[in-house]
């Protein structure tokens, strides 16, 4: 592997002329850039100097090399001169739920240089693991996942509602809905219901609160989305159960269907994780500065 010190031994040889002068500029020994100008030569494979008795002359693939590496040597050399760490804008790298981001956290982000953002969606186990490698921040999740290192602070609330589409008749009067739920349950069971996995996680959970005992019933759809299966039902292929975050604006706009709004609520905190050491940090207050001041 080229050492970085290779290359500024090298350009302060080219400029200076002498190993000499090079090291002086350097602060380092003699015999320590005449060993860099050897390494690299041997990395490369070919001379970059010509050894003359007051002066050291570079050859054809040194200067072709000078003319390729100075732009990246200047550039690192400046950044100790330049006052620009205190005024940079911080970066957040942060883990979320595709269709949470797109529907809800989006609306959260401030409009503003002070603060630089870098998202990566994907499933919450993915990224709790993304953020104990340290290569997120912050994950946004809909389930806590117990790790000793992190702690998770919930940012909202999700309320879960029975949605169809726009032509869907539902035979089932709002006042029997107050007393008996058992008519609509018998007719869910004939219409095509679309789910998120085959597992049914947020349908059997519903069921249970909300009829009071197990589904047995069978997706017609599977569609790992959201969002997609929000666009299914708008289509007519049948019915689901979405998060109002989701919903509440399409339902608002007639372009779905408010089969039932339970009155015992299915909820689901969302949380936002990160690691303990940075409970205290200016970062982590900033977001839940944003995610406060949109809630």
């Amino acid at each position: 592997m080229v050492n970085l010190e290779w290359y500024r031994s090298f350009v302060a040889v080219y400029r200076v002329g002498t190993v000499s002068g090079a090291a002086q500029i350097l602060y380092l020994t003699q015999p320590a850039v005449s060993q860099h100008i050897a390494s690299l030569e041997s990395a490369l494979s070919t001379p970059l100097f010509e050894r003359m008795p007051r002066r050291m002359l570079p050859t054809e693939a040194g200067k072709r090399l000078y003319n390729q590496a100075i732009a990246a040597i200047e550039t690192l050399e400046a950044i100790a001169t330049q006052n620009t760490f205190a005024d940079a804008p911080s970066l957040i790298r942060l883990g979320t739920p595709q269709d949470f981001f797109s529907e809800w956290l989006v609306k959260c982000l401030p409009q503003n240089n002070k603060t630089l953002f870098s998202f990566q969606f994907g499933l919450v186990q993915e990224l709790i693991e993304k953020l104990l490698t340290n290569q997120l921040d912050y994950v946004v999740a809909t389930q806590k996942i117990p790790k000793s290192e992190l702690e998770y602070q919930p940012i909202f609330e999700e309320s879960f509602w029975l949605v169809g589409s726009p032509q869907i008749k539902v035979p089932v009067s709002p006042e029997i809905l107050q007393v008996d739920l058992t008519p609509l349950e018998q007719w869910l069971k004939e219409q095509p219901l679309i789910a998120y996995s085959e597992e049914l996680p947020i349908i059997r959970r519903f069921w249970r609160v909300v009829f009071g005992r197990r589904t047995q019933m069978q997706a017609h759809y599977i569609i790992p989305d959201l969002r997609g299966i929000r666009s299914a039902i708008a289509q007519g292929l049948g019915y689901s159960v979405l998060p109002d975050y989701l919903c509440s604006e399409w339902v608002n706009s007639d372009r779905l269907t408010l089969i039932l709004k339970p009155t015992k609520a299915v909820t689901n905190q969302i949380w936002l994780a990160y690691r303990k050491s940075e409970k205290q940090s200016q970062q982590t207050m900033q977001l839940f500065k944003y995610f406060v001041n949109y809630s």
